[in-house]
């Protein structure tokens, strides 16, 4: 029997598969166990004709291959070259005791060429983990050095596989190539003028990771001032872009020649969205939105629009800052640790708090239109502000813009309450009947104001402007 080593994801992290090869006496046959899924089952056909038109012989024997763990389900194409080469060393190809030192992964075309795979950055975290060098397709030899000393492999086909295992030739990994980062906008709100107060309120949301919600008339800028907020986040740590980048490594939405990701996940999904494509699921299970948002924005443009289902599957995640999915006895906790910015119109006409055009809405008709945001998802939305139109010589001002890049995130940073603090942020919860969530999210807020304006402590102005950004202290809606 012949053990080859491989790998399989699970949620974003790779887990270690063996892959015992069998090959005796019988009826020819080739069956795979080990819960292997639609993809693996169809690996049979690729290994068979890769072998073959690789120039190999391939065995007319009773052939078993199992995939070990067998409780956990396997799907995913990048067990077709470890299979092939099992196989070729229960023929006395390749020695079988040298598996022992590798991982391998990579998808076999039938002519024995390796195509590019998914999940190369988790693999490669895993070689390191396990002190193996990982044997893996060309295309995805950038991807896997991202992981600092990685010892990764590149490999073009079946043959020049078979070629490195016996000795016959050396393959050094290629140069890693720079990294491409995306050039930031120098003034990121200048295209809108005016909208202090809402620039402002996502300066304090990208500072200290608020959710966010902005209220407004169409063409007053929210959708705009929401897609460049990405433009004022503060870089990605190391460990923020690895995980990110295992994210979309896994899902085969990374692009392999760039290595690791640089800039924050900016998602913006249509209101249509279901709330599987939301927060993930299917079979097998996939990541949703809120996953490929982590670390980053997710902008839900016309919230109100979004299903019911949908938004109230949000609240978890915004809380836990991960979303557990379990489908046919299989659980898997992807990462959810995303900035949320909504946008919404204020009633269904949109002219509701306008200064000049009268809104046409029946106090019943704005309540059943804002119904969504009612309850336990508007208590976790910390910031909430309301654009105006801009007056006629707003449009041909020339104002000087404050700068609002933000250079590193605040939440981690603690700042004590001043006793006078602390007195008015009593009164004001009473007065505004604020809940136990609220008050902690008040502070919070406060705290990212007071660091912002480079304060070492939080003081009554502080927690004022936090409350000026809250639900409750929003007046265009009737009682």
């Amino acid at each position: 029997m012949i053990c080859v080593f491989s790998c399989t994801i699970e949620g974003i992290d790779a887990l270690e598969v063996q892959i015992e090869i069998d090959i005796r006496t019988g009826l020819p046959s080739f069956d795979i166990v080990g819960l292997p899924g639609a993809t693996v089952r169809e690996s049979r056909e690729r290994v068979r004709a890769a072998i073959i038109n690789s120039g190999f012989e391939f065995p007319l024997q009773r052939i078993t291959v199992n995939l070990a763990p067998a409780d956990i389900r396997k799907d995913s194409s990048v067990f077709d070259l470890p299979i092939a080469l099992g196989i070729l060393a229960a023929q006395k190809l390749i020695s079988e005791n040298i598996f022992e030192s590798f991982l391998i992964v990579g998808e076999l075309s039938l002519n024995g060429n390796l195509r590019t795979i998914k999940g190369s950055l988790s693999f490669a975290e895993l070689s390191n983990k396990h002190n193996k060098t990982l044997l893996l397709p060309a295309s995805n030899i950038q991807e896997a050095q991202a992981i600092s000393k990685c010892k990764a492999i590149p490999l073009n086909n079946l043959r020049q596989a078979v070629a490195f295992l016996t000795n016959q030739i050396a393959i050094l990994p290629p140069q890693l190539q720079p990294r491409r980062l995306s050039p930031k906008l120098e003034r990121p709100f200048a295209e809108i003028h005016g909208q202090f107060t809402a620039k402002r309120v996502l300066q304090i949301a990208a500072a200290g990771h608020h959710h966010t919600l902005l209220i407004g008339s169409p063409g007053t800028g929210k959708t705009i001032l929401a897609r460049n907020t990405a433009f004022i986040m503060p870089p990605m740590t190391e460990e923020e872009a690895i995980t990110t980048s295992k994210i979309y490594s896994s899902c085969g939405k990374l692009d392999p020649k760039l290595g690791i990701m640089q800039e924050r996940p900016f998602r913006s999904p249509h209101h249509s969205i279901t709330r599987t494509g939301l927060i993930g699921g299917g079979q097998p299970i996939v990541p949703g939105e809120i996953t490929l948002a982590h670390n980053g924005i997710l902008l839900l443009d016309e919230l109100l629009e979004f299903k019911h289902d949908a938004l109230q599957a949000l609240r978890e995640p915004l809380e836990t800052k991960e979303i557990v999915l379990s489908r046919a006895g299989q659980s898997i906790v992807f990462p959810a640790d995303f900035l949320l910015i909504a946008t919404a119109n204020p009633c269904p006409c949109g002219n509701l708090g306008h200064p000049s055009k009268n809104c046409v809405c029946q106090p019943s008709d704005i309540k059943r239109y804002t119904r969504k945001l009612i309850g336990p998802l508007l208590d976790r939305i910390d910031l909430v502000a309301f654009l105006k139109p801009l007056k006629p010589d707003e449009y041909l001002s020339l104002v000087n813009e404050p700068t609002y890049t933000v250079t590193q995130r605040t939440v981690g940073i603690d700042l004590p309450l001043t006793p006078e603090a602390k007195t008015f942020l009593s009164q004001a919860v009473d007065k505004l009947h604020i809940s136990a969530r609220g008050y902690y999210k008040v502070i919070r807020v406060a705290k990212t104001i007071a660091n912002l304006d480079e304060e070492s402590e939080i003081r009554p102005a502080h927690l004022a402007e936090a409350l000026q950004y809250r639900w409750e202290s929003v007046r265009i809606y009737p009682d």
